[in-house]
């Protein structure tokens, strides 16, 4: 039996290698003030908005400082994987992960959207940094340059992150 990390792992390199998952819809889009281009199926574009917030307010959470709101985001099970880190799979690891970050870093991120994908009870969204991103840490201003992917999972009708992970980007902006 695999277990919930390889299980998730395994679903998103499932999920990633379908081209059709990262392609923008054939359908028509249309665009929002988040710049990210939303299908003009009413249906579709709910879900994606729905999954758009969880990840919008991660954001918002990610700026202000606040560890307690970004691990209600996750799921029970959710999993952290950050560069040059390890894997943080419980929530006292990502509490600890979160709060050490807090205390170096000052973010005042703004996500750029390079895709939303929901499929059922699962959704994909991937970011990144916009060109000239910074963070404050330790009182000095460094590049963030960091793409990230979002997997959520509906559970008792709303979005919770199972996996965050992210990677450094030296090319800034490109979806």
């Amino acid at each position: 039996m695999m277990s919930l990390s390889t299980a998730l792992r395994v679903g998103l390199i499932a999920a990633v290698s379908s081209t059709a998952l990262l392609r923008p819809a054939a359908h028509a889009t249309t665009e929002t003030e988040s710049g990210f281009t939303f299908a003009t199926d009413p249906a579709v574009a709910a879900q994606q908005r729905s999954a758009f917030d969880v990840v919008h307010r991660y954001e918002q959470l990610l700026n202000a400082g606040d560890t307690t709101g970004i691990l209600e985001l996750f799921a029970p099970d959710g999993i952290a994987e950050w560069n040059d880190k390890p894997t943080f799979s419980t929530l006292q690891e990502r509490r600890d992960a979160y709060d050490a970050l807090f205390r170096i870093a000052k973010f005042t991120t703004v996500f750029g959207y390079a895709g939303i994908d929901v499929h059922g009870d699962t959704a994909v969204v991937r970011t990144y940094h916009h060109r000239g991103a910074t963070v404050l840490e330790g009182g000095k201003e460094v590049a963030d340059l960091n793409r990230e992917v979002f997997v959520l999972r509906r559970t008792d009708g709303r979005w919770r992150i199972s996996l965050y992970i992210f990677n450094t980007n030296p090319v800034q902006g490109e979806g």
